[in-house]
């Protein structure tokens, strides 16, 4: 029995059953059916984009090696309301039938993996109390929560921020004065300010050879420099003046299951200021950190960090910066902005940045 999925497993997951009608495919039924592991099952269910369809999940939920924590979590992301006031004529009312009638004659044998509705962000809002009077099986729906917590480490979070795991078209052509990044529905545009240059690749090569992490990085995350060093992402652009330097990296942010960049500005700098402590000290913040700064440009959100000091292990003097974030089509754009001057990190250098950026 298998709780954890290996990154070539996932990758050959991600590529045969993510958004596969967005690549014009078709289902591949053959390796959908092949699948004995249930976690490979629970894998493609969790992370499955609704936009796609439901014909995946239909079949998934009639695998016999389907969790009984993978189909409370279909069921759970389905239009329970809509079911229960609509029948037949409700959005989900085959998949949510189907998922019943299993639990009805005890399709579903074990349950190893640990699922609470309640803690799912995904979970769609229901009447719970009328769903408990009116659905059969709600015993096994809402029984208490069982199996083992699939928890990933730090190291596998943060991996899957790779563009590797990006699953849509994805071009980047960096050019001398701007970088250009393409998708299905959007290109975005960079233009890089006229007084700044590229960094020496050389030059960030030896940093990036001998970079130390915070002495705190295993009792804060239980991580290893080792693990930490195999899933480092480089910089997609890297660029400096006098007074400051820019870097910009692009994440895949469809493992943080992000909606829109207005409701999600608190999850954007939450999960970027998790993970800047396992790669640099932060020894002191602005005044009023817990506020959000947030400009909207080119029809688009963008969220600005107060102002941090931080150590880098392996440079002796301190460092101010401030992140701007913004995410659109799967893709987080992160840029930190660090100085030797806090004085440097001024509002007007954060629009002039940000209005670098053009998305159409």
């Amino acid at each position: 029995m298998k709780y954890k999925i290996s990154e070539k497993r996932a990758e050959f997951l991600i590529d045969t059953f993510f958004e596969y009608t967005f690549k014009e495919k078709e289902l591949h039924l053959k390796s959908l059916n092949d699948i004995t592991e249930p976690i490979d099952l629970q894998f493609i269910a969790k992370n499955h984009n609704y936009d796609d369809g439901t014909e995946i999940l239909a079949h998934i939920i009639n695998n016999p090696n389907c969790d009984i924590s993978t189909a409370k979590m279909i069921f759970f992301r389905c239009d329970v309301d809509g079911y229960l006031q609509l029948g037949e004529e409700s959005v989900d009312f085959q998949l949510i039938s189907s998922i019943l009638i299993n639990f009805e004659k005890q399709f579903y044998t074990e349950e190893r993996f640990y699922y609470d509705y309640k803690e799912d962000s995904d979970a769609l809002s229901f009447d719970e109390d009328q769903a408990r009077t009116n659905l059969s099986s709600q015993n096994s729906l809402f029984s208490k929560p069982r199996g083992k917590k699939i928890i990933p480490s730090f190291a596998d979070n943060f991996h899957q921020r790779n563009l590797k795991f990006y699953p849509g078209y994805l071009e980047i052509i960096e050019a001398d004065d701007k970088l250009c990044v393409n998708t299905e529905l959007f290109n975005f545009e960079f233009q890089i300010p006229g007084d700044f240059c590229k960094v020496d690749q050389e030059q960030y090569n030896e940093f990036y050879k001998s970079i130390r992490f915070p002495n705190a990085l295993k009792s804060r995350f239980a991580e290893t420099e080792n693990n930490l060093k195999k899933i480092l992402i480089k910089p997609t652009l890297l660029i400096r003046n006098d007074n400051l330097l820019i870097v910009l990296y692009l994440f895949n942010s469809k493992s943080l299951r992000l909606k829109n960049g207005v409701t999600n500005v608190a999850t954007m700098l939450r999960n970027e200021l998790i993970y800047i402590q396992a790669f640099v000290d932060i020894e002191g913040v602005e005044e009023g950190f817990d506020k959000i700064n947030r400009i909207k440009h080119d029809d688009t959100w963008f969220a600005i960090s107060k102002g941090m000091q931080i150590k880098i292990a392996n440079i002796e003097d301190v460092k101010y910066l401030k992140l701007i974030l913004m995410e659109r089509d799967g893709l987080l754009f992160s840029l930190s902005i660090v100085s030797d001057d806090a004085e440097n990190l001024t509002n007007e250098i954060i629009n002039d940045v940000i209005n670098k950026f053009s998305i159409t």
